[in-house]
């Protein structure tokens, strides 16, 4: 042992020690003296939900689609690869789409979350914005694409799953892990937000979808948040810290920090126009998409999106 303060041994590292440090906002990285390697992990900010279309009773009008979540990025570096110092970003989350509070129009898109970076040698693309509500669906956002990360490799470690598009019924609830936004498969994206709900061109309501989840340390799934489940509720905000399994092949230190859930989709509001559309709950920290805000009839405002989570890095020092 090398006398580390806070250090821990490294799983069949010999005796050797690591450090963990944690980031949820922008700093710099200094290189500690003796370091041998640092693995870097970085997650991109979550991209916010989009509000739903206010619109005239026998017209559809969708919820906001969900926002994507923040790409996932890692890499082992030797000591010689690092600078002595390193700019650590901290994506910024991207914020919910405002509410829809004149007659007739389209719901509002919400922005991307903001993308986290390790200087130049990781950079974990942002989850993608989810779109207005429309007379037909409300676009759930893709989440960050590992083809413009560095490095651009897909990730195994663990996925995150959305909850689908709005649409001019129920907000989408997707179930299976591995895809996130409007559906690609991909391994690599924290959750995604659900879609919010919709009314259709009959007048039927529809419920807000369950925020994407992930999967937890002990491999089990994680609950979904739930969408809002009857006129004007509001989705529920995302789980913080549910993916926290990001180091286990290397070292046994204590992980406080990880992927969150999505938020889930706010309902829709009443078919009179006397109940507003629910809005779409906030991504969990870090890396999660927003839900997307419930749609409304002409007369009360439709719901707004939910805000992405914010982007996170960790740097685990080998000694």
């Amino acid at each position: 042992m090398i006398g580390k303060t806070n250090a821990t041994t490294i799983i069949g590292g010999g005796g050797q020690e690591s450090i963990l440090r944690e980031y949820t906002s922008s700093a710099t990285w200094t290189k500690p003296a003796g370091l041998k390697y640092a693995y870097v992990v970085c997650l991109g900010a979550g991209g916010g939900g989009g509000s739903g279309r206010r619109g005239a009773p026998d017209t559809g009008r969708s919820g906001g689609g969900g926002g994507g979540g923040g790409a996932l990025v890692k890499r082992f570096l030797n000591q010689s690869q690092l600078g002595e110092t390193e700019i650590i970003t901290i994506g910024a989350s991207g914020g919910g789409g405002t509410s829809r509070t004149t007659d007739n129009g389209n719901g509002n898109g919400g922005s991307g979350g903001g993308n986290t970076s390790f200087g130049s040698l990781l950079i974990s693309k942002g989850g993608n914005a989810g779109y207005g509500g429309d007379s037909t669906k409300g676009q759930s956002g893709n989440g960050g694409s590992y083809s413009s990360c560095v490095p651009a490799k897909t990730v195994y470690s663990w996925t995150g799953i959305s909850g689908g598009d709005g649409d001019d019924g129920d907000g989408g609830n997707v179930n299976s892990y591995g895809i996130y936004g409007s559906g690609t498969n991909v391994t690599n994206a924290c959750a995604g937000g659900g879609g919010g709900g919709g009314i259709t061109s009959s007048n039927t309501v529809g419920k807000g979808g369950n925020g994407g989840g992930v999967q937890k340390i002990d491999g089990s799934n994680s609950t979904n948040s739930q969408g809002g489940q009857s006129s004007g509720n509001n989705g529920v905000n995302g789980l913080d810290n549910e993916a926290l399994q990001l180091f286990l092949e290397y070292t046994v230190s204590s992980i406080t920090k990880g992927g969150g859930t999505g938020g889930a989709g706010g309902a829709s509001g009443d078919a009179a126009g006397t109940i507003a559309g629910g809005n779409g709950g906030n991504g969990g920290n870090y890396g999660a998409g927003g839900g997307g805000g419930g749609g409304s009839t002409n007369g009360a405002n439709s719901g707004a999106g939910g805000n992405g989570a914010g982007g996170l890095c960790i740097v685990l020092e080998i000694y």
